[in-house]
């Protein structure tokens, strides 16, 4: 879908007239549509799902190598002698957590788009937040939550492997 309306804006943004030469038709606008919407999806979305991850890492190290666990941000616990099932069990949790808290967003941003396309207009994140009102409106709340099950379930393996390999590659660089 994000193919397709990135396809839909450079047809509108540049359009050939008959010279052959490129003409600007409706600006550069178009590859920014629904970007606030876009913007909270991956920048809440991610900040959360990093977060998580080393606020879980940070928590079962300290779990298992003091006797106090605690959510304090002092005497910070080394997470370098986590295993990889623990990294991963970690990761996995983090993957889930974010993919909830986010997942209204991401079908808002979705549903956005494929308007977009369906109406040959650029949209704004205004525009989001009335098909947010307009979805909840004749749908319910539910409808901002279909298919988060499935999500969720697939963002825990994808978590799983990709933010311990992540860590690796964070300590070999930084060595």
């Amino acid at each position: 879908l994000m193919v397709w309306g990135f396809r839909k804006a450079i047809r509108e943004t540049f359009h050939t007239g008959m010279n052959g030469k490129a003409h600007v038709l409706k600006g550069l606008g178009h590859f920014y549509t629904g970007f606030g919407v876009h913007f909270l999806c991956d920048a809440f979305g991610r900040s959360v799902y990093m977060f998580t991850y080393e606020l879980l890492k940070r928590q079962l190290a300290r779990a298992k190598w003091t006797e106090q666990p605690s959510f304090e941000c002092t005497n910070r616990v080394s997470t370098e002698k986590l295993s990889v099932p623990d990294r991963m069990l970690c990761a996995a949790s983090a993957g889930m957590t974010c993919w909830a808290l986010i997942f209204p967003a991401d079908v808002i941003r979705s549903q956005l788009y494929a308007k977009s396309l369906m109406t040959q207009s650029s949209l704004t994140t205004r525009d989001g937040i009335e098909l947010a009102r307009q979805m909840v409106k004749e749908q319910g709340f539910r409808s901002l939550y279909r298919g988060v099950a499935i999500t969720v379930a697939r963002a825990g393996p994808v978590a799983a492997v990709v933010l311990p390999v992540y860590d690796f590659v964070l300590s070999w660089v930084s060595s």
